[in-house]
């Protein structure tokens, strides 16, 4: 603002004869030491800015609402056959790792006695009904030197490494596991690679595949598949394989198989998964209904809600703040300059209206009217109440935006109520898997070291807890309950005696965490425990989406995959009824009203045998039907989001307003009337360079004014004792360049 007059400035006797050109030179000098206003401060940038956003979020929400949910088959059939198929897959290639560990074992058995190799490998094929048969060959696999069960038939060109062979002969999937031995021979054992049990929807008409690389197919449950496009469409899955682990596609929309009572198209939905590294595939084949291509109403309403919303937000924060602090601005200019005024400001602003009346009284006061104060009442609002109003303009709008939202989904596609439970058997499955084959693994250590010492035994539990992540902790225990030896993390079960019977068993007692562990009797009396670790098995239950909780027979949360209290009684009903029904081997799956709103409910139980079934426990997993990817659940969804943004675009309203321009109009609306009153030693300076920086320096021209005499009026150079220094270009010294040589 240290800037000189402008050539060209009137003389004394000029300015005598003519005080129009006075004033009017003054007004120029004035507005050419006013800030200006750059990109992103004007008084006007804000509303502009939101006005603008909410207009780009109406085109967004056109566009957006328009494509959540295209017709077709829902993506909430396709998310559930992948999370099902990809579920089975994992599932098989835990079972294939087991079996691996078995084979192993086999093989560790037949190293140690060579002699025994005839029974050992019919104990394997009579324990496990998994192994169809086994067979001990040389090393190109050749000559067979013992066998037992069904012939197994080994392919050409075989190495004498580990290796697993997905093979299918007509309809018949089947997997050989190969491990070499010791003696540079090969245990090759064939196992069964049937699918376990699954519900399927018949309906839909559903098939389970087992693929190979050799693109041969075997059905392994459901419903066998039709030729023509959907061949075609399995041949695009397995081929899109390569590239990524599991891949869904869906077909043209057909019409319904006769009889079909819904009489909706249906298309084909294939899916399929890869087998962790094994080299076979899962697919399932489904027939879905698909949604017809409708027009729906929440595009449009949305757009037309928000594109009035912002042309009044526009109109309310132009007319209530922004054209009255211009008239303002305009009013100060005159003042500062010495030039007349068009009478007193009238604004639909307070603030402005009493900046007005403040330089209104100088005016007064500097041309002899001193005692007629001219900061009268004169009217208006406070311009926060324009900006107030424009934020609820905005929530207005947000409001019947929600009044607007599309009726959330009451109901799911049979399918998915299909997927959902059998992802909840195989979450089952997998705890149940976890149990026995941690007491297996416990049972085994204590078969072959029954007559181990207590530190012998330990190093046997230290590599039991090392090898196996589902304990924290294990030890030996004396007939009458004393603890001889421990590997891993501190019991968490107090010291006493165990069940005199082998098994799984939860120590029934209310605690931070529920207490299970593995428990095998040695036959001189002592015992091994070990104590499964909670946590491990509470991430088991994150293979669903939703709550999933694992109940005791008593209707209490063992474990849970949200925030809760071990022992702690479970009081919904519904919950209640479908776990008993469960516990009696009636798997529950159903849609059902839970606390006030629709929700998914699976329960199947743990295991109605083996070691686990002794528990008694049953999973049970909700989700609402909200959050399944169904049309008016999308669109709702895309509403809400459309709401958020539209919020947030009100805060940075209010927000940018508030800091950048209520609170300096309000403060200089302060110091205009003190001034206005007489105390005129403190100076005025500008917070922004903007419209009200510049009402600033306009009042403080009119201080200094009133302090110095009219000469301080506009025109006048701002910093004392500089009226003969003329303003001179100075030429740039250029730096010294640095010369990295020493010397120089």
């Amino acid at each position: 603002m240290n800037v000189a007059p402008p050539v060209g400035r009137p003389d004394a006797r000029t300015s005598a004869n003519d005080p129009d050109q006075l004033a009017r030179w003054r007004l120029i000098s004035l507005e050419k030491q006013l800030p200006t206003p750059r990109a992103l401060t004007g008084l006007g940038t804000p509303v502009a800015v939101g006005s603008i956003l909410i207009a780009l979020l109406a085109a967004f929400a056109f566009v957006y609402l328009d494509r959540v949910s295209p017709a077709g088959v829902p993506r909430a059939v396709s998310e559930s056959q992948r999370q099902f198929v990809e579920g089975l897959s994992r599932s098989i290639n835990n079972s294939v790792g087991r079996s691996r560990d078995e084979l192993e074992q086999v093989a560790r058995s037949h190293d140690s006695r060579p002699d025994r190799v005839k029974a050992i490998l019919t104990d394997m094929v009579a324990e496990q009904p998994k192994w169809r048969g086994a067979v001990v060959t040389d090393a190109s696999g050749g000559t067979q030197k013992a066998a037992a069960g069904q012939p197994v038939t080994v392919p050409p060109g075989i190495t004498a490494t580990r290796a697993a062979l997905p093979l299918v002969d007509g309809n018949d999937p089947r997997l050989l596991l190969v491990e070499p031995l010791a003696d540079g021979s090969l245990l090759i054992g064939e196992l069964d690679m049937g699918v376990r049990s699954l519900r399927l929807d018949p309906r839909s008409r559903q098939a389970i595949l087992i693929a190979v690389p050799s693109g041969d197919r075997a059905l392994a449950q459901g419903a066998p598949v039709q030729g023509g496009p959907v061949e075609a469409l399995l041949g695009e899955v397995l081929g899109a394989l390569g590239d990524e682990r599991s891949v869904a596609r869906s077909g043209a929309a057909a019409p319904p198989p006769a009889g079909d009572p819904a009489k909706q198209p249906v298309a084909p939905v294939v899916t399929a998964s890869v087998v962790g590294s094994l080299g076979f595939s899962v697919v399932s084949v489904v027939y879905s209904p698909v949604t017809a291509d409708t027009v729906s109403r929440e595009p449009l309403v949305t757009t037309a809600v928000l594109l009035v919303a912002a042309l009044l937000v526009l109109l309310v924060v132009q007319l209530g703040l922004v054209r009255p602090v211009r008239r303002l601005l305009d009013h100060a200019k005159a003042v500062a300059s010495g030039n007349p005024t068009a009478g007193p400001l009238r604004t639909a602003s307070r603030e402005a209206n009493r900046i007005g009346a403040a330089f209104d009284t100088l005016a007064a006061e500097r041309d002899g009217r001193a005692g007629s104060r001219q900061d009268g009442p004169r009217g208006g609002v406070g311009s926060v109440w324009s900006v107030v109003a424009a934020t609820l303009v905005i929530l207005a709008a947000c409001g019947l935006i929600v009044v607007n939202l599309a009726p959330a989904e009451r109901d799911l596609p049979s399918q998915v109520v299909r997927d959902t439970e059998n992802q909840a058997a195989a979450v089952a499955s997998v705890v149940s898997d976890i149990l026995d084959g941690g007491f297996a693994q416990l049972a085994q250590a204590g078969r072959e070291n029954s007559k181990a010492s207590p530190s012998a035994m330990g190093k046997v539990l230290e590599r039991l807890v090392d090898e196996n992540p589902r304990f924290r902790s294990a030890y030996l225990v004396s007939a009458d309950g004393a603890t001889l030896t421990t590997a891993g993390r501190e019991p968490m079960r107090p010291a006493g005696q165990v069940p005199g019977e082998s098994g799984v068993t939860l120590y029934d007692v209310r605690g931070r965490l529920p207490i299970v562990f593995a428990y095998y009797q040695l036959s001189d009396g002592r015992g091994l425990a070990a104590e499964y670790d909670v946590r491990y098995l509470s991430r088991l239950l994150d293979r669903m989406e939703g709550r999933v909780q694992v109940l005791d027979i008593d209707q209490r949360d063992i474990l849970d995959t949200s925030g809760y209290l071990a022992f702690e009684q479970v009081t919904t009903d519904a919950v209640r009824k479908a776990a008993a029904s469960a516990l009696t081997g009636k798997p529950y799956a159903d849609v059902v009203e839970i606390d006030g709103r629709r929700e998914m409910l699976v329960a199947t139980p743990v295991s109605l045998e083996g070691t686990t079934a002794q528990l008694e426990w049953t999973v049970v997993a909700r989700r609402p039907v909200a959050d399944y990817a169904l049309p008016n659940n999308a669109l709702r969804q895309g509403s809400l989001l459309v709401i958020v943004v539209a919020a947030g675009i009100a805060l940075l309203l209010v927000s940018w307003h508030y800091f950048f321009q209520l609170r300096p109009l309000r403060n200089l609306s302060r110091e205009a009337a003190a001034l206005a009153g007489g105390k005129t030693s403190q100076a005025i300076s500008p917070r922004w360079h903007d419209e009200i920086g510049a009402v600033a320096v306009c009042l403080e021209v009119c201080r200094q004014a009133a302090v110095h005499g009219e000469q301080r009026l506009g025109g006048a150079v701002r910093l004392r004792g500089v009226e003969g220094m003329n303003t001179v270009i100075m030429t740039k010294v250029p730096e010294r360049r640095r010369n990295p040589r020493k010397g120089s």
